[in-house]
């Protein structure tokens, strides 16, 4: 295998749509750092894929809207079996209900079609990094239900004094950052700590709420309404 090949991000894309889906692959081949290893037109296909698969991608664009079973199902599927997987969400809808039910089967970002394609790089390699990325219609939505549910919390106060998993009001902070889609070094600029320190705090919440992932992580602050 070539320096290059080891060092390219490897990609998958699941998307029915033949024009927009051979499209993609055309343009995600101008990238040298992105390597793409399938594109098909469902999830049934993508499972089918991963299974035979001599290389495992590492970011699968999944469209919501597939033939057959749902991304959002494929995604649930493929995060059981491969949990090494970041799955961005590629789609046309700002639909409340799926963005949620995205982030609880564990997509790690939610891009909408129409983004340019530098964009979709920038996702693709922010993901790798421990991001994750949202598009900036769906963070306004995505922060705007948090607002909800916060005063929902407030309306309901039963146990507030209690915080779950024991998170101190640091780690609590971070939370909200790891949330919105910062990595460790973007949180560290703005709360003011050092990327070790930060990186710390990330371990120790990973570790109070027993999950092992950004993805696992937001999907239970957000059940469990911590933030």
């Amino acid at each position: 295998m070539s320096e290059k090949n080891k060092n390219t991000i490897k990609v998958a894309i699941v998307e029915d749509h033949d024009i927009f889906r051979k499209r993609l692959s055309e343009l995600l081949s101008f990238y040298n750092e992105i390597e793409l290893v399938f594109a098909v037109d469902s999830g049934e296909k993508c499972r089918e894929y991963l299974s035979k698969a001599e290389t495992i991608p590492q970011v699968i664009l999944m469209d919501i809207e597939l033939p057959g079973i749902s991304g959002i199902e494929t995604t649930f599927r493929v995060k059981q079996e491969y949990k090494n997987i970041d799955i961005i969400m590629f789609t046309v809808f700002e639909d409340d209900d799926r963005i949620f039910e995205s982030i609880q089967v564990g997509a790690t970002g939610y891009m909408l079609k129409d983004e340019p394609i530098e964009k979709v790089v920038s996702a693709i390699k922010e993901v790798i990094k421990g991001g994750a990325p949202i598009s900036p219609s769906i963070a306004r939505k995505v922060f705007g239900l948090m607002t909800q549910l916060k005063k929902e919390a407030k309306a309901n106060p039963k146990n507030s004094d209690i915080t779950p998993f024991d998170l101190t009001p640091s780690e609590i902070k971070i939370l909200e950052k790891v949330i919105e889609g910062l990595t460790n070094k973007e949180i560290a600029e703005e709360v003011i700590l050092s990327p070790w320190t930060v990186k710390t705090h990330v371990k120790n919440i990973y570790k109070k709420m027993q999950v092992n992932s950004r993805a696992a992580a937001v999907r239970l602050a957000l059940e469990r309404k911590i933030i």
